[in-house]
């Protein structure tokens, strides 16, 4: 793979691209490989991968539990090309050689596109995005915690190359994958189209600042009704998701438990 030359920045800095970011990758890769679970193996992925990466999407796609949960339809450029060569990073774990996991981080350059755009960033802040585009584990191996895992990886993989904002979209009825987020720091902040007619969260966070949710905004939206509620972000975010619980219904009565989104305000500093 060729060198591609790092991002200019205001005042001389600059953002590594190509084989420089990869090598900062593989060094915040090695926590990553000493916590995984034993007969699991981390490393790389390369563009010699793109029809492993390619053949793992499209069969975790087809055996997803709602359909809506990932639309490829939804991503952004050539995502294999993208997120193998230099405008991405991707770590794929592994079991005997399978692929059974992988977490992508998309570095957009200027004139890519850009999902701070859609949070109104600033132009000078553009160059410190970084997508966490997608992650996807094999059904087989899920309950293991290797989402949670990957979306670490990517986190510290972005604060080393100097992208302070983290973005990336997910369908509000993914609750299991938004809620893995939100627990690191990434919140829903507004609904978005994309890809023509899809709904989706929009997540962020800026690794300059942790908010801090005022309960005295608390609200409760039921996640089913979550894409239909573009009021909820013009005057808060959400902030996780809660559950009534097992065979209780919110209102103490009996029924299916129900997933909730916790929505509110950041407080704001005194």
């Amino acid at each position: 793979m060729s060198v591609t030359p790092p991002l200019s920045l205001p005042g001389g800095a600059s953002l590594l691209r190509g084989d420089a970011a990869r090598a900062v990758a593989a060094l915040r890769l090695r926590a990553l490989a000493a916590d995984l679970p034993d007969g699991l193996t981390v490393r790389l992925m390369e563009l010699a991968d793109s029809s492993r990466l390619a053949d793992f999407r499209v069969r975790v796609v087809s055996m997803l539990e709602d359909p809506d949960h990932y639309r490829m339809v939804g991503e952004i450029g050539d995502f294999v090309a993208d997120h193998l060569g230099c405008g991405g990073l991707t770590a794929g774990i592994f079991r005997k050689g399978a692929l059974v996991a992988y977490g992508a981080l998309g570095l957009p350059a200027d004139g890519d596109a850009n999902r701070g755009r859609d949070l109104d960033l600033p132009e000078a802040e553009l160059c410190r995005v970084a997508h966490l585009s997608s992650a996807m584990v094999d059904p087989g191996e899920r309950g293991r915690g290797l989402h949670h895992r990957l979306i670490d990886w990517r986190i510290a993989v972005a604060e080393a190359l100097g992208r302070r904002h983290l973005v990336t979209t997910v369908s509000a009825r993914n609750h299991r994958s938004w809620s893995h987020l939100t627990a690191h720091g990434l919140y829903p902040k507004r609904l978005v189209r994309v890809g023509g007619d899809l709904v989706r969260l929009l997540l962020h966070r800026d690794l300059t600042g942790d908010p801090v949710f005022d309960p005295a905004s608390a609200e409760l939206v039921a996640v089913e009704d979550l894409a239909d509620r573009w009021d909820i972000f013009e005057r808060g975010q959400v902030w996780g998701r809660v559950t009534a619980g097992e065979g209780m219904a919110v209102d103490g009565a009996g029924g299916a438990a129900r997933w909730y989104a916790l929505c509110g305000r950041q407080r704001q500093a005194r």
